[in-house]
């Protein structure tokens, strides 16, 4: 991006100098061969080469093949006006103030006289125009500012002659197309009859009229266009040779606008006028344009004390302490004016200083044109120039008013490069793995940047006990090892079993019968070689020195300390160091029954059941320590009863518990066991783990890094109008037809992602909660369709389990918004416990990371749409009204 005098245009230059206008024979020579003269030059540098002594003739333009032709006419970002008669440079200087549309230098012409002043205006535009509709719009807008100048430059391929002196100098002076169409509009209101000349100049450039305005808004690059006929959409970050100019008080130029052509970018619009129209400009000949007429929507019920409170160049506008800019004003205006009774606010603000008075009838005229245009609310950051003082919404509206469904951007997010990231989780692991002291080291990553790879290398070298989510992931690790040819022991997987046994297998498992599984498996061994493999194995992995152990997350909680002094946990492990489980009061009476048949433990059964049938619903209770019977005798019943399918053993275990009453009368126990890691040292690599949560599980000594966002190859879209939720889709299908359409709109032929069961899709494609560690979806357009919260039960047991006690109100969930992570927002979250909403958040935005993971945009070029209202931090956001979704739910 080019700053002040130094940017550089380009356009033609003829290498002749002359002290006077050439001769005809001398101008065809020139016309042969300036097409062929393309310049890339500084402004300052040109003005110098086109007055005496260099007297240079040029064209503004740059053309294709060496011909100087309007069909051949290529781009353009210097305009000129040439004015023989009827006006003064002092004159012309002045109208130029009047609409804020300075030229960048003027000189007088070879025929130029002290009593006959005749002279050429040079204007820079802040772009490189490659459009010939915007081209022709520039030229004649600034004509008609000038209605005295020489129609013969409107020609695009227009050669122009060297001058004698320069009379005016103003290299930083730039000019925008939305400020030049801002001034045409002021110019014609400000005539004796507006409404005829704004169609006419309307009809001679080709644009639509929109009540009776010109047809052009000014847009975000986040902004989502809907495609048209004829629109020309100039976005900043795509603009040829953009020029920003530094001032002693910064102006924010306008940044990417539309206009609503009424044709295309054809050679159409290198016309000639008839004879007959020559000189006529907003005259005969004309393009056929529309005509629309579009409603002006107010907000309602506006907190006005709210914005003064929160928007400082609001506050000192309307108390008259902040002199606003053209620009400035413009900005606030189309915000206010938004708002019921916004537009009394700006006579306010124009009432508070004195020098706002030669400008009323201008802010008038401008206040009727963003009311008749539609136009959007200006966004803080193209105008306020305070908008890195404070943390500002997207707008000022929203700086007063939080919207539901709209996402407020308070703390830009601070992205780095790919390579500087990978540094840092390099130096943060081996920091971890060289450290002397046993102790947690956290360090939380981006997905896929390459955490497995690190460790893996290290391998190497080191010799440590790798923990992995999952066995597949157990067996990936272990193929990269043994590319490496790097020996290593790893857990087996439990081998396929007949469907009877299998089934016996996970009533076990589920009932927290480990011993009683053991014991099975040790029985079947002696008639299953599968079985009597696996058994082995997984004494080999008991039995291994000095080898690296694979393993997987559950696993390692429950090994017997292994040989490895250190161990390293791919991915979050606190929810299986804190598992939350459920189990029904029916079968847990059936088992305290069988119990105290046994005189010795009838005391003991009986209070521990009276405590679970006398619990309060809904409330977090602390199990009793001290009333635990024998495990042995509970495990002997489970075994030999089939109809128990709770995990009566893991309750006897637990920590916390809540009752709850299902709808058909039924009552369950939630319960949750803290687990503990090995007392060595354990090195978590995650991208979702908090550091609040982290230091609440392994206290505040744990060593916490984050290496930070890093810039994407891919692109991640999120549209928070809604939830999503499991819950509002499965109420209301109207919701789930939305998410269609918004998927076939944004993200058509992708993978979705989302809650089991809810879209018919693969099985072998992941749903929220079992999303860790997939591969396979690399580099392909996947859709996340959810808010995938957990039961709120969970974030009671959670909190209880780490510590935090729960007041009679703490629980209470509400509609409210939210500040989190650079964002503010509205969610159902906790609004009486920060700990509590910590924890709904870690979980919640574990599994949507985990779920956009899985397209690996880090490296790979794959766009993933969100439809979630929590908001993720590396997304661009497309904010859609009311209206924009009754549409699409009825298109």
């Amino acid at each position: 991006m080019l700053k002040g005098t130094l940017a550089k245009v380009k356009l033609s230059l003829d290498s002749q100098c002359f002290h006077r206008k050439p001769e005809k024979w001398e101008t065809a020579i020139i016309s042969s061969r300036i097409a062929s003269l393309p310049t890339e030059i500084t402004m300052q540098e040109f003005a110098q080469a086109v007055v005496i002594p260099n007297g240079r003739s040029f064209a503004p333009a740059v053309f294709k093949d060496g011909i100087r032709k309007n069909a051949y006419w290529v781009s353009q970002q210097v305009f000129a006006l040439d004015i023989d008669e009827g006006l003064s440079v002092a004159d012309a200087i002045n109208r130029c103030e009047r609409y804020d549309i300075m030229p960048n230098f003027i000189y007088t012409t070879f025929r130029s006289t002290p009593d006959h002043e005749k002279f050429r205006m040079v204007f820079l535009v802040n772009e490189e125009v490659h459009d010939i509709r915007v081209r022709e719009l520039i030229q004649r807008s600034l004509m008609t500012l000038f209605p005295e100048a020489d129609v013969q430059t409107k020609d695009a391929s227009r050669l122009l002659f060297g001058g004698k002196e320069l009379v005016y100098e103003a290299y930083d002076n730039v000019i925008s197309v939305p400020d030049l169409l801002n001034a045409v509009i002021l110019h014609i209101k400000a005539g004796p009859n507006p409404s005829r000349d704004m169609e006419r100049y309307c009809r001679v450039v080709g644009i639509d009229l929109i009540n009776g305005y010109p047809n052009y808004k000014l847009i975000d690059e986040n902004d989502e266009i809907a495609s048209e006929d004829n629109l020309f959409i100039s976005m900043t970050k795509k603009r040829t040779n953009p020029i920003i100019f530094n001032r002693e008080r910064p102006k924010i130029s306008h940044g990417s606008y539309m206009i609503k052509f009424s044709k295309e970018n054809t050679e159409e619009y290198h016309r000639k006028l008839d004879s007959k129209d020559e000189g006529k400009l907003l005259k005969d000949y004309c393009f056929q344009i529309d005509k629309v007429k579009e409603g002006f929507a107010q907000i309602r019920d506006f907190p006005f004390e709210k914005l003064e409170e929160n928007c400082k160049l609001y506050r000192e506008s309307i108390h008259g302490d902040y002199w606003l800019y053209h620009n400035e004003m413009f900005g606030v205006m189309t915000n206010l004016l938004r708002i019921k009774g916004g537009k009394t606010r700006i006579e306010q603000i124009l009432n508070s200083r004195p020098e706002y008075a030669q400008k009323k009838i201008e802010w008038k005229v401008m206040i009727n044109q963003i009311q008749k245009s539609n136009y959007a609310p200006s966004r803080c950051d193209s105008y306020c120039p305070f908008a890195d003082e404070c943390e500002h919404a997207l707008n000022m509206i929203e700086q007063g008013k939080l919207f539901r469904g709209r996402i407020q951007v308070t703390q830009k997010p601070n992205f780095q490069p790919l390579e500087d990231a990978e540094k840092k989780l390099k130096q943060y692991f081996h920091e971890a793995l060289n450290c002397e002291e046993n102790g947690v080291f956290v360090i939380k990553a981006p997905t896929g940047i390459g955490k497995t790879q690190l460790y893996v290398n290290a391998a190497q070298t080191h010799t440590f006990t790798i923990a992995l989510p999952t066995h597949r992931l157990k067996e990936e690790v272990s193929e990269r090892l043994n590319r490496l040819g790097c020996k290593h022991v790893k857990v087996p997987q439990l081998p396929n079993l007949d469907i009877e046994f299998a089934e016996k297998i996970e009533r076990l498992y589920n009932n927290g019968a480990y011993k009683a599984v053991n014991a099975f498996l040790k029985k079947m061994a002696r008639q299953n070689e599968e079985i009597r493999n696996y058994l082995e194995e997984l004494e080999n992995v008991h039995k291994a020195r000095n080898q690296i152990i694979l393993t997987t997350h559950q696993r390692s909680l429950f090994t017997k300390e292994d040989a490895n002094g250190t161990l390293v946990i791919d991915e979050d492990i606190i929810p299986s160091l804190l598992p939350v489980s459920k189990m029904s009061v029916t079968d847990f009476t059936l088992v305290c029954s069988k119990l105290m048949q046994n005189e010795e433990n009838r005391t003991a059964i009986l209070t521990i059941q009276n405590m679970v049938l006398n619990a309060p619903v809904g409330l977090v209770q602390e199990r009793a320590a001290y009333l635990l019977p024998n495990a042995n005798e509970v495990e002997k019943i489970i075994v030999e009863d089939n109809a128990i399918k709770s995990d009566i053993l893991g309750f006897l275990n637990c920590s916390y518990f809540v009752k709850t009453k299902g709808p058909n009368g039924n009552e369950f126990i939630y319960f949750i066991q803290r687990h503990q890691l090995p007392k060595k040292k354990v090195i978590i690599l995650s991208a979702t783990i908090s550091e609040t949560i982290a230091k609440m599980m392994f206290g505040p000594e744990v060593k916490y890094w984050d290496v930070g966002l890093t810039e994407s190859k891919g692109e991640i879209v999120q549209i928070p109008i809604k939830s999503f939720s499991r819950y509002a889709i499965k109420e209301n299908e109207e919701l789930l037809n939305l998410a269609k359409k918004l998927i076939d709109i944004y993200n058509p032929n992708s993978t979705i992602i989302t809650y089991k069961g809810f879209m018919e899709q693969d099985e072998a494609i992941p749903t929220f909660g079992n999303t860790e560690g997939i591969d396979s979806l690399k580099g392909q357009n996947i859709t996340v369709l959810g808010t995938p919260h957990v039961n709120p039960i969970a974030y009671l047991l959670y909190s209880a389990a780490l510590g935090y006690k729960l007041g009679l109100n703490d629980s209470k969930m509400e509609y409210q918004q939210v500040q989190r992570n650079g964002f503010r927002f509205f969610f159902n979250t906790y609004g009486n416990n920060e700990i509590l909403q910590e924890i709904q958040f870690y979980l919640v935005e574990s599994q949507l990371i985990q779920a956009i993971g899985r397209a690996r945009t880090l490296r790979e070029d794959a766009k993933v749409l969100v439809l979630s209202n929590l908001p993720v931090q590396c997304a661009r956001f497309i904010h859609l009204s009311q209206r924009d979704i009754q549409n699409l739910l009825h298109s």
